[in-house]
């Protein structure tokens, strides 16, 4: 594992991706601020300079087949938990990688394969960890911090190791029982709820029953089960 700080940079994810061919696995480059974070959906990962963790990291698994590729995902969202875990604070995982403290967000993951020959050749993780921000936009919908749920200040320096230790244990060990320990894990599992397609706009009532071995999310609705990649489903 290799650390490498920014003081400002526009997105570690965006520079790291322009720099795959000298990156090696285990490489970390963290900010302690970025100009143009990067979240799911094209969206901005909005982050007060110095106050939370935003770093990416590069990863090349061991003969992981492309149909596999959601065990990484499954890793390091459990990897996030266990570090929040160690911190007194229980995360639950909004499909597919959202951190969730009640209903609330504290973390957000981009995740991008490149594939080769059936095979996952390396994974690029973007992570971005609310520590100790605790004044948000107002376009942010639904934020919390480490420091909002247990009044703590942390150094986000001193924080990346133990943080990476945890997301390495899970990567090294997957997928051992991360299927089963992210069931248990997801968001709003077996709780009624509205959903909305996102293609059409239709609306519709179910419950998340888990989510397939391709990582497609598994809804329970009145005409049946439903199946969901990512970003075809709002909720």
């Amino acid at each position: 594992m290799k650390i490498i700080w920014h003081n400002i940079i526009d997105s570690t994810f965006s520079a790291m991706e322009n720099a795959k061919n000298i990156l090696h696995h285990g490489d970390v480059w963290a900010a302690r601020f970025q100009s143009a974070g990067r979240g799911q959906r094209g969206n901005v990962w909005c982050s007060d300079a110095g106050q939370n963790l935003t770093f990416s990291v590069f990863l090349v698994p061991e003969a992981l087949a492309a149909a596999d590729q959601f065990y990484v995902c499954q890793a390091i969202s459990l990897g996030i938990c266990g570090y929040l875990e160690s911190k007194g604070v229980l995360a639950a995982v909004k499909w597919p990688n959202d951190i969730y403290v009640g209903d609330r967000k504290i973390c957000g993951i981009l995740i991008e394969h490149s594939v080769a020959g059936g095979t996952v050749k390396n994974t690029l993780a973007g992570i971005g960890l609310n520590l100790n921000q605790t004044e948000f936009p107002d376009w942010i919908p639904n934020p919390t911090s480490l420091k909002l749920e247990t009044g703590a200040d942390c150094d986000p320096e001193d924080e990346l190791e133990p943080l990476l230790g945890h997301i390495f244990a899970e990567f090294d060990a997957m997928p051992g029982d991360a299927p089963e320990r992210y069931l248990e894990r997801l968001y709003l599992r077996g709780i009624p709820h509205s959903f909305t397609v996102a293609a059409t706009g239709e609306r519709f009532s179910g419950r998340i029953k888990g989510t397939a071995p391709d990582g497609r999310l598994i809804i329970e609705a009145p005409d049946g089960e439903r199946l969901f990649a990512f970003k075809e489903v709002i909720y």
